[in-house]
């Protein structure tokens, strides 16, 4: 059920799902991985994004087979109209909850960063407004926006990276090649949240110009988070080894700062790369908060999203403000990590499911 004659092409798709990904997370990722995996946590990171780009390939098959419709409307001919309903409700829930982690974890990140004496309420206020603006153009927009942003904020990350690769000590990351697998495979589940996001193919796949590559776009989207935040989780480990990483609280801010360049040129280098950040939150949230309008509104059989944009985002702006410290944020955050990898979970049944369905049809047609 296509709102417009919006039509994304693969580079967009690629695009949109890349910055789904990439955004707030990566500020403490690095301090998440090592917590949970020690020096192993570059390793868990890794093992994590593969893992996650099979369900991604997965997620993209269900999508394609259904072109014309998003999850909502056609997981009613999967698992009956009654669970479809309670899955589509869920996912509006999450997308919401996705939106306001994000915000917290982001303006929380700036306050302390930069805009140290600005009200919390303003900065998510303003934020809201600038998401909304360009959610209510349209997925081709928040794609075009996504288009244009994502190249800057990926090259970035990876000046910070290349920029970082001096007076590494590979000795703090050999104990990595000594534990038990096991503390890789704990740290897993706490690590998904950073990669969730590419459900965004099971929406904006009706708006494809060809779905026939919506897997093939749809892989390549995630591959650029999977090589950045293992190399940020290992760079930061062999900067300043294991214990101080635990220790800091935006651990990648604080390998920008590292950075000097000669002559006193660029000294505050993570002034720079929070810049491109922000641009990577901002179409992350405005992803999301799309994707939260289109679920109910799919979910009430309507067609118009918009009104939806605007009855969501005090619900948004409430419960970004309910957390009162940072481990209330962490803690929020972790459940809607959960939250995703359950849904992530049913989405790979559901795939299971048409691939059971299309077989006993065929069986049915050759029996005739």
């Amino acid at each position: 059920m296509k709102e417009r004659t919006d039509k994304l092409s693969n580079a967009q798709i690629l695009f949109v799902v890349s910055s789904s990904i990439i955004g707030v997370t990566v500020l403490v990722l690095p301090r998440t991985a090592t917590e949970l995996a020690k020096a192993g946590g570059f390793i868990a990171t890794f093992i994590t994004g593969m893992l996650m780009a099979l369900v991604l390939v997965i997620t993209a098959l269900l999508a394609r087979r259904f072109p014309n419709n998003t999850i909502i409307e056609y997981s009613k001919e999967i698992i009956g109209l009654v669970p479809a309903k309670i899955l589509g409700f869920v996912f509006f829930c999450y997308f919401v909850c996705v939106v306001t982690t994000i915000l917290r974890l982001f303006f929380d990140a700036i306050k302390v960063l930069l805009l140290k004496n600005t009200p919390l309420e303003v900065l998510i206020i303003t934020f809201l407004l600038a998401a909304v603006y360009l959610c209510l153009n349209g997925i081709s927009s928040i794609a075009k926006i996504c288009e244009l942003f994502e190249p800057l904020v990926v090259g970035t990350m990876l000046l910070v990276i290349l920029l970082s690769l001096e007076d590494i000590n590979f000795e703090e990351l050999l104990p990595a090649f000594k534990q038990d697998v096991f503390e890789w495979i704990y740290a897993i589940p706490h690590l998904t949240i950073s990669y969730l996001g590419f459900e965004v193919l099971l929406f904006i796949t009706p708006y494809a110009q060809d779905t026939s590559k919506v897997v093939k776009y749809g892989f390549l989207g995630i591959l650029p988070s999977i090589f950045i935040y293992s190399l940020f989780v290992a760079i930061v480990v062999g900067k300043v080894g294991v214990e101080p990483v635990t220790r800091s609280l935006y651990p990648t801010i604080q390998l920008a700062r590292y950075i000097k360049f000669p002559g006193g040129f660029a000294e505050r280098f993570d002034i720079f790369f929070m810049v491109f950040w922000i641009l990577g939150a901002y179409t992350t949230v405005s992803s999301f908060l799309y994707l939260s309008s289109v679920s109910i509104t799919r979910l009430l059989g309507l067609i118009n999203y918009k009104p939806f944009i605007l009855l969501i985002v005090p619900v948004i702006y409430m419960l970004a403000l309910f957390p009162q410290n940072i481990k209330e944020i962490s803690i929020f955050s972790q459940y809607v990590s959960y939250l995703g990898v359950a849904l992530l979970a049913v989405v790979v049944v559901l795939y299971i499911l048409t691939v059971i369905l299309k077989k006993g049809e065929a069986l049915r047609n050759d029996d005739k």
